[in-house]
């Protein structure tokens, strides 16, 4: 999952100086270094935060990272400055290649890679259980199905695991739901406000480097 956001100044470097032209690089490279952190910001604090829920506010860090290249390469400090200047492009992506991220990015449907049913949790296994790095190991489903209390069964005519909390027969837990392909509803719009981010910031930030720069150049001239 990546987005590159390239600079194409073909055009506006026909009406430019020599002075301009000469520093049009170094103008760039920190015109697209400023929208790309601005774009991430967006994607972490808005994007997916709209999409999913997390009790943990520093995994929404790790949802996106920057870098440059086709496979995006991640990237930081000194060594992301040299490569967007060279590449004239910064590339926002999810190093971790998370399958969900895409799916819900995308959108359409999920089969089982392995087995026949696809394992979804319940309310007793979500909440408030859940961390950022998912389900915890003692309640995914091959760890449940070695307990005693733990059990397939029809539930409403829906296949289920489930677990009795006492003694009694009743009323038991739903911890999973068991289906043979869900409908992945498109719900992480990381290609949509990444563009539009993109195309609304990088003209503040390109005119905010270039009357900088320009100021700075013109005065060491003088």
């Amino acid at each position: 999952m990546r987005v590159s956001m390239k600079a194409d100044l073909k055009r506006f470097k026909r009406t430019l100086t020599d002075i301009e032209k000469k520093e049009l690089p170094l103008i760039t490279r920190n015109s697209l270094l400023d929208t790309g952190f601005k774009t991430q910001k967006v994607l972490r604090e808005r994007t997916y935060d709209k999409a999913f829920q997390t009790r943990q506010k520093q995994f929404k860090k790790l949802t996106t990272s920057l870098g440059t290249g086709n496979p995006a390469t991640f990237k930081s400090g000194a060594s992301l400055k040299k490569s967007v200047g060279r590449r004239n492009e910064i590339v926002i992506f999810d190093r971790l290649n998370r399958e969900y991220l895409q799916r819900h990015a995308k959108g359409g449907s999920k089969a089982p890679t392995s087995g026949s049913n696809i394992v979804i949790p319940g309310r007793n296994t979500v909440e408030p259980k859940r961390t950022g790095r998912g389900i915890p190991k003692r309640l995914r489903p091959s760890t449940l199905l070695d307990q005693p209390k733990v059990f397939r069964t029809m539930v409403g005519g829906q296949k289920v695991i489930a677990r009795r909390p006492r003694k009694s027969r009743y009323p038991i837990e739903i911890m999973h739901i068991l289906e043979p392909r869900v409908s992945i509803r498109k719900t992480y719009s990381f290609y949509e406000d990444s563009q539009r981010s993109f195309r609304s910031e990088f003209p503040i930030a390109f005119r905010k480097n270039f009357n900088a720069r320009m100021k700075k150049v013109l005065n060491t001239r003088m």
